[in-house]
């Protein structure tokens, strides 16, 4: 799940000014008050982490993320949820 996140980051890092841009870190925020992020920016990192699920076989529509993005404080939080939703 750690590579999934890692390459909607990295697609999200492309667009993204340098003073934007989110480094790959457990902690680094995402949906809170200390992220960087604007909502289109989060819009852009929800829509590329449901592409590059899909590419993996998980099926997560973007709807599902946005109803779970209070939980994703940080990236680590995002891949806890990941990892549940997905747990076998």
């Amino acid at each position: 799940m750690k590579q999934i996140i890692r390459k909607a980051i990295e697609e999200l890092n492309e667009l993204l000014p340098n003073s934007k841009k989110i480094l790959f870190a457990e902690s680094s925020p995402l949906v809170s008050e200390d992220s960087n992020l604007e909502s289109v920016d989060l819009v852009n990192l929800f829509v590329n982490l449901e592409e590059n699920l899909r590419k993996n076989n998980f099926n997560l529509s973007f709807d599902d993320i946005i109803k779970e993005a209070d939980k994703f404080d940080t990236i680590g939080s995002l891949e806890l949820f990941l990892t549940r939703k997905f747990k076998k």
